[in-house]
């Protein structure tokens, strides 16, 4: 996969907190992958945005459904 080199400015208290996390190496690791959740989550709101503009917002029951299907596979990982 290519790379692109980018120049990114943060506060401090959290570039030093990422430091520690990202170790030795590893920030540029991090970032990636931050902003690759940032992007996905981003998607995902997109998508629910669209699915409640097209058939209407989601019922209570459907998300009883899904947040139970969800902890099922939870507690299976």
């Amino acid at each position: 996969m290519a790379v692109v080199k980018r120049s990114v400015a943060f506060a401090e208290d959290i570039a030093l907190e990422a430091d520690e996390i990202a170790g030795d190496r590893g920030f540029s690791r991090l970032v990636n992958e931050a902003v690759e959740q940032y992007l996905q989550a981003r998607r995902i709101n997109r998508l629910y945005v669209d699915y409640v503009s097209e058939h209407g917002p989601i019922s209570a029951a459907l998300r009883r459904e899904v947040a139970d299907e969800w902890a099922e596979i939870s507690e299976r990982a």
